[in-house]
């Protein structure tokens, strides 16, 4: 049981639920607020996070000019690049990207482009209240904003349709953004973690990255060097461990068997799935202040008694139901060498286990944000003193 919860529940029965380029590969396209539990760490002169109510168990019911990382004109570069980004790896029945093929193990194919959609849309009904479910960070009117691993763009083109008044920047390895969009929205294809060349930001945007990313600290880092003073990080990371609210996880073993897999593979491919838990640490150490962690548990089925949560839980079930095999296929097979046939049996495990009520299983969610300082004011005093 989450020690900062009061659990009270009932057994459940079981629910089943169903771009443009950077410049060197330019081609031409054109309810209620849910609290969070505060840090245990508190805070340092930021917006103070509220702690989330209990949850209550129901026991029936359905439920390109300007690249944001670099710059080249080099025409045969451009050609070579484009087309490694183009040819797709296709692999155990899924599309995976082209460019810098094998250094990012989630699909990219239409199923997987589906789910980081509906994945969007549990993130705002989760941040529903401030920023109209896109952002936690007390950001005002930044005029240059840019997202981090931006997937199918949709968080950019929220955030740019709520935004009128910002330039935003989607990055990503894979080119499967729009080709039609907004004038004050953009889409890049490049790697966050080669060098950051370019302008800088107000507003920096990071989501679900875990298991994407060789050096989160060194990420970081060049988030913060790329900040204008005064601007805005935020990171939003799922814990990698589904837990369960009424301890009854060991009635779901092969959900554990699945996670402790896949964070052994992913510790073996070097882009550890322990990502959520370290971000306050980490944005402290890379020099941000007002530092805030806001921690949420979003329910992985629809067996909460609460409407909102419910209707929460219904949509992350149908997320993580996908998800179990985006995230484990590549890494159970390609890492620890397991058929496909092999990992098939057991994906089809955890989905029936995801699916079964009665074990209440949940996620905690983070979201992490800090401000870069500004440069202390230059007192009359001080001036006369130089």
């Amino acid at each position: 049981m989450p020690p900062d919860v009061m659990l009270e529940g009932e057994p459940a029965t079981q629910a089943e639920t169903s771009t443009t380029y950077a410049a060197h590969l330019q081609m031409p396209r054109q309810e209620q607020d849910i609290s969070r539990t505060p840090s245990q760490d508190g805070v340092s002169g930021g917006p103070t996070a509220t702690a989330q109510e209990p949850l209550e168990a129901d026991d029936a019911g359905s439920f390109e000019n300007d690249s944001a990382l670099g710059d080249t004109d080099d025409s045969s570069e451009r050609t070579s690049l484009f087309s490694e980004i183009m040819k797709y790896r296709e692999e155990n029945g899924r599309r995976y990207h082209g460019y810098k093929d094998g250094s990012y193990l989630l699909p990219n194919d239409e199923t997987e482009q589906n789910r980081l959609d509906l994945n969007h849309h549990v993130f705002t009904m989760v941040n529903k209240g401030r920023g109209g479910g896109l952002y936690r960070a007390p950001i005002d009117k930044p005029a240059r904003v840019l997202d981090v691993g931006t997937g199918t763009g949709i968080w950019v083109m929220d955030f740019g349709d709520a935004h009128k008044e910002s330039h935003i920047i989607g990055i990503d390895l894979s080119p499967i953004q729009p080709t039609w969009v907004t004038p004050n929205v953009e889409f890049l294809v490049d790697d966050a973690e080669d060098e950051w060349i370019g302008q800088k930001y107000d507003y920096i945007h990071i989501r679900m990255l875990a298991g994407a990313v060789k050096d989160w600290q060194g990420l970081l880092q060049k988030a913060y060097n790329h900040l204008n003073p005064g601007g805005w990080l935020e990171c939003t990371e799922f814990e990698v461990w589904i837990k369960s609210y009424n301890d009854t996880l060991h009635n779901a073993p092969d959900i554990k068997k699945w996670q402790e897999g896949l964070q052994e593979a992913a510790n073996k491919f070097g882009r550890t799935m322990e990502v959520a838990v370290n971000l306050e640490g980490w944005l402290k150490e890379a020099g941000f202040e007002d530092v805030v962690e806001e921690k949420t548990v979003v329910p992985s089925s629809p067996w909460a008694k609460d409407k909102e949560m419910k209707t929460i839980g219904a949509y992350q079930l149908m997320n993580m139901l996908d998800a179990a095999s985006s995230y484990g296929q590549a890494h159970f097979t390609r890492v620890l060498g397991w058929s496909r046939e092999e990992y098939a049996v057991l994906n089809a495990k955890v989905r029936t286990q995801l699916k079964d009520r009665s074990l209440q299983l949940y996620s905690n969610l983070y979201t992490v944000y800090g401000r870069k300082p500004k440069p202390p004011k230059t007192t009359p005093d001080a001036e006369a003193a130089e």
